[in-house]
C-alpha cells in the first residue's frame, strides 16, 4: 500500500475555485498476533508494520528483552503481524482484558497501567549543547519528513545523541509514530537509554508511559505537555521538555539531565513550584525556560 493516495479536491482561494488533485497520508488497519492469539487491531500509517508491532509491544510491557522475540512477520495480504515469543506466563492474555482508549490520534489503545511504571536509572553524564546544536537538531527534524511536506498529516519521531539524528520514524498517529520508533532501535541493537527522543506532538500520559518503560531519559517535542505526562515524567525520572523551537524551550522536569549554554540560561520561577533547581537552593520549585535572546 502506498503512502499516500491521489484525491480530487475543490481548492478555494480569495473566493475562487480550482479542481486539483492533492495527496493524502494514506491508513490502514492491522490485527497484531502474539503467538497465534489476536491481541489488538490497530489503525496507522502502511509502512513499517513489524516495528509498529514490536513498539507497541515494548511499550505495553509484552517484551522486555531481545532474546524473548523468536520472529515478526508481516502479512500483506492479510492486513497482519504475526509476533512469536517465548517466555511468556501462561497467563499472559488475562493482564490485557482492561484496556484504556487513549487520547492519541485514531483513539489508541492500551493495556499498561501507569502504577507499574519503574522510575528510570539516572544518567552518569548530562547532554552538553549549545542553543545552535539544539537549533540545528530541530530545524533537521522539523524537515526530514518528506511524507509531512506532502500531506500535512503525519507525524514524526526521531532520536539523537545530542548531535545528529539517529534513526526516524513517521506515522498518521504521534504515538504509533514513537511506538516505530521505538521498535525499530530494538530490532537494530540501538541503545535507548542514552538517547533523546524528538517527537513532533503533544505529549500526553500514554506517550510518556512508553517513553518509561523503553528507558528514554529525556523526551523533546514541539508542542505542548498535558498534566499527565509531566507527572509521569516528575516521578519517573524523565526530562521532560516542550514548546522546543528554534533556541527556545520549556523544562518541566528533571532539568539536570540537559545542560543548555550557561550563560544562555533564563530561570523562569514566577510561582515557584515544580522547579528542581530551587529545591536545591530550599525554594519551592517551578519549571525552566530555556531562552536565547
Amino acid at each position: 500500500m502506498n503512502a499516500t493516495n491521489d484525491v480530487l479536491i475543490v481548492r478555494v482561494k480569495d473566493g475562487q475555485e480550482e479542481d486539483l488533485i492533492d495527496q493524502v497520508a494514506s491508513e490502514t488497519a492491522f490485527t497484531l498476533f502474539v503467538n497465534n492469539q489476536i491481541l489488538v487491531s490497530l489503525l496507522c500509517s502502511p509502512n513499517e508494520l513489524d516495528t509498529m508491532a514490536i513498539g507497541f509491544l515494548l511499550s505495553e510491557g509484552i517484551i522486555r528483552k531481545r532474546e524473548e522475540l523468536i520472529s515478526v512477520d508481516v502479512d500483506e495480504e492479510s492486513s497482519s503481524v504475526h509476533v512469536k515469543l517465548k517466555n511468556l506466563p501462561d497467563n499472559w492474555e488475562s493482564l490485557f482484558h482492561k484496556k484504556t482508549i487513549t487520547s492519541g490520534c485514531g483513539q489508541g489503545v492500551t493495556f499498561s497501567d501507569a502504577k507499574n511504571l519503574q522510575p528510570i536509572p539516572r544518567l552518569p553524564r548530562p547532554f552538553r549543547l549549545s542553543s545552535e546544536d539544539m537549533r540545528v537538531l530541530l530545524g533537521n527534524f522539523r524537515n526530514i519528513s518528506d511524507l509531512y511536506v506532502k500531506t500535512g498529516g503525519v507525524h514524526s519521531a526521531a532520536f539523537t545523541d545530542g548531535k545528529e539524528l539517529l534513526l526516524f520514524s513517521e506515522d498518521i498517529g504521534r504515538h504509533n509514530a514513537v511506538d516505530k520508533l521505538i521498535g525499530k532501535a530494538f530490532l537494530t541493537g540501538m541503545r535507548m537509554d542514552d538517547k533523546m527522543l524528538l517527537s513532533s506532538g503533544r505529549i500526553s500520559g500514554e506517550i510518556m508511559t512508553k517513553v518509561i518503560r523503553n528507558h528514554i531519559p529525556v523526551l523533546i517535542s514541539r508542542t505542548a505537555p498535558t498534566c499527565m505526562s509531566v507527572t509521569h515524567a516528575e516521578n519517573n525520572g524523565v526530562t521532560l521538555i516542550g514548546f522546543a523551537r528554534g533556541t527556545r524551550m520549556n523544562i518541566y522536569s528533571h532539568p539536570q539531565n540537559i545542560v543548555i549554554d550557561q550563560d544562555e540560561i533564563d530561570t523562569a520561577c514566577e510561582k515557584k513550584k515544580n522547579c528542581h533547581r530551587c529545591r536545591e537552593k530550599n525554594q519551592a520549585p517551578h519549571l525552566h525556560e530555556v531562552v536565547n535572546g
